[in-house]
């Protein structure tokens, strides 16, 4: 099936893989010609959504095709790097009808040391069957890239929205039209919610979007930062795509963004969430 010679780095510090494309030898023949129209597509498993997928541009007309190409999945956490695992696959594009598949190769993640650029030249292999125990990753609606900051100057607390990376799909056409609100609650009076701008057609939406709530430190630790992403629909409801919760109850990554926050003021901290789709009493209607 020929060969495929790339390499995979893993930025810990800026949550990114980098995939870089070479090139591939001696690919199978797939048109009349004798040669293909390769192109080369990317999927991290388990996950589900077309924004999980990365490929190149397709070369026409060679069976040793030459790419260069470096593609890169944002929000990519240490956590993903245990779990997950990359499937590249090589296809020839065809005009007329459906893309044909040439043949594939599945690097683990956990085989890369952070940081540091591996180098693979790997013998292409038929499809291999995709494990249905993987749709478990469904439940998983994206990632959200929150910045929090208490500010003494202005005695708030600063909530960065900055961006979300392979959101779920949620329009006929394979993208969102996503935008951010965030609550600070308890919320007797309503007046928390902000709301991010609408980017159109994307489900790797920058928003680089900064509110501040006014409250005195002190009174932080009894509050939550509820934070949810939907989709914007002209004429129906909004789609709900996902959401996180920060706070003091609750757990993990998101407890301890919180806590990191409380106990250095001034300074701005930046994490990567993973969205959900359960949200506690969340209103699931905008």
């Amino acid at each position: 099936l020929g060969t495929l010679d790339f390499s995979l780095l893993y930025d810990q510090e800026n949550n990114a893989l980098h995939c870089t494309i070479n090139k591939a030898k001696g690919l199978k023949p797939m048109d009349h010609n004798g040669l293909a129209d390769p192109y080369v597509k990317l999927h991290l498993l388990p996950g589900a959504s077309k924004a999980n997928k990365l490929r190149t541009k397709t070369l026409r007309n060679t069976l040793n095709p030459t790419w260069n190409e470096t593609l890169t999945y944002y929000g990519i956490t240490d956590e993903d790097m245990i779990r997950k695992t990359l499937r590249i696959s090589v296809c020839d594009e065809d005009k007329f009808r459906h893309n044909e598949f040439i043949g594939e190769t599945r690097i683990p993640l956990k085989k890369l040391k952070p940081n540091q650029t591996k180098n693979f030249n790997i013998c292409l292999e038929k499809q291999l069957p995709i494990d249905k125990t993987e749709d478990k990753s469904l439940e998983e609606r994206g990632r959200i890239l929150i910045s929090l900051k208490y500010s003494s100057q202005k005695q708030g607390l600063l909530v960065g929205i900055i961006r979300c990376a392979h959101l779920a799909a949620m329009d006929a056409n394979g993208y969102s039209d996503p935008y951010v609100k965030t609550y600070l609650k308890p919320d007797e009076d309503k007046k928390s919610k902000h709301k991010t701008a609408v980017k159109k057609k994307t489900l790797n939406p920058e928003f680089n979007e900064e509110f501040c709530y006014e409250i005195k430190h002190g009174d932080l630790a009894k509050k939550t930062l509820e934070v949810t992403v939907w989709d914007y629909d002209i004429g129906k409801s909004n789609d709900f795509i996902g959401g996180v919760v920060l706070g003091i109850n609750a757990k993990g990554e998101r407890l301890k963004h919180w806590f990191d926050c409380l106990k250095n003021k001034d300074k701005k901290i930046e994490r990567w969430h993973t969205l959900t789709n359960e949200l506690p009493g969340a209103v699931l209607s905008d």
